[in-house]
């Protein structure tokens, strides 16, 4: 569940800046963006504050490696 809050708020925060641009050019409030960023950083903190043991930056893309990256098939024994 912390791996998903993570790179759930990690993944928002990076669509904000996204959205943000796209509203800056279309001469609108980038309210939108902001919403995504304070959800993105709450999700991040959410993340943290259940993780066992002190938050460091690495974490996120440790948290990539197990949530999306397959484990390797175990060795066949003769």
């Amino acid at each position: 569940m912390t791996d998903l809050l993570l790179l759930g708020g990690a993944a928002l925060c990076a669509l904000s800046l996204v959205v943000a641009v796209v509203q800056l050019l279309r001469t609108e409030p980038p309210r939108a963006a902001a919403i995504l960023l304070l959800l993105g950083i709450v999700a991040m903190f959410a993340g943290a504050y259940l993780k066992e043991g002190p938050f460091q930056a690495q974490d996120i893309p440790d948290a990539w490696g197990r949530t999306f990256v397959p484990a390797p098939a175990p060795a066949a024994t003769q």
